[in-house]
């Protein structure tokens, strides 16, 4: 029993190697490796209580980690952020209360998004440009008041 804990957090480690997880992804990784390697609910349970313990899963710093990341990388809007934390199996009551203690500032990320696209649709007729700028922002999430905003913003530039 020791010994297959020990393997199921072997497995957990070099997992968690690459970039820190959330809680859902560590269990579905390991029942992935359960059949072949005999890890039972309970190992997995043990092997994860045993992983938090020792801090290396911890979902509120999951989410701090990933708004982060995100933010710098590849901006989208808190709608878009919350969806794919949902799908990391982040709660919504961890998501709303992280939300309400760190505003996000939308008209900022979508700017950050748009700005570097922004010569591709500068010559563009206006109209489509306006479609085409709406049709990404929408795509990372962004409301459409925000998006009128940002292409106005930049329109003025």
């Amino acid at each position: 029993m020791d010994d297959l804990i020990h393997r199921a957090l072997n497995f957990s480690y070099f997992y968690l190697k690459f970039r820190p997880r959330s809680k859902k992804e560590i269990v579905d990784y390991l029942h992935k490796k359960a059949d072949r390697f005999s890890l039972t609910e309970t190992i997995i349970d043990q092997a994860v209580i045993s992983l938090e313990e020792q801090g290396l899963v911890d979902d509120t710093k999951f989410v701090e980690w990933f708004v982060e990341q995100r933010s710098r990388a590849k901006p989208k809007s808190e709608f878009a952020l919350r969806q794919e934390l949902f799908r990391f199996g982040i709660e919504k009551e961890l998501l709303d209360e992280y939300f309400s203690e760190h505003e996000m500032p939308e008209e900022e990320l979508a700017l950050k998004a748009l700005r570097p696209r922004w010569r591709r649709y500068e010559n563009m007729d206006r109209k489509i440009r306006f479609q085409k700028v709406s049709q990404f922002l929408a795509r990372r999430g962004f409301s459409f008041d925000i998006i009128k905003k940002t292409i106005n913003f930049l329109e003025g530039e």
